[in-house]
């Protein structure tokens, strides 16, 4: 799964996690590969994980992300 578009970045860095079990928070497939290895909790979970569909769906409905770097001074 390629989660980047052909820009002029490196391709991420995929971590197969199908050993693991893990599945989507809000579709509930089983999720294989992520672009970060997910650290266990204490209470032995990953916290909310999404699939590359559904985490796209949600920055898309989570809107542009604004202000960065010590908020508005102006």
């Amino acid at each position: 799964m390629d989660y980047q578009n052909s820009n002029d970045r490196p391709q991420r860095q995929m971590f197969d996690i199908s050993s693991k079990g893990i599945t989507c928070e809000e579709c509930k497939k089983p999720i294989t590969e992520l672009p970060f290895e997910p650290t266990e909790r204490e209470d032995g979970g990953y916290g909310k994980l999404y699939c590359y569909e559904c985490n796209k769906k949600r920055m898309k409905d989570r809107g542009p992300r604004g202000n960065f770097g010590g908020g508005n001074r102006y």
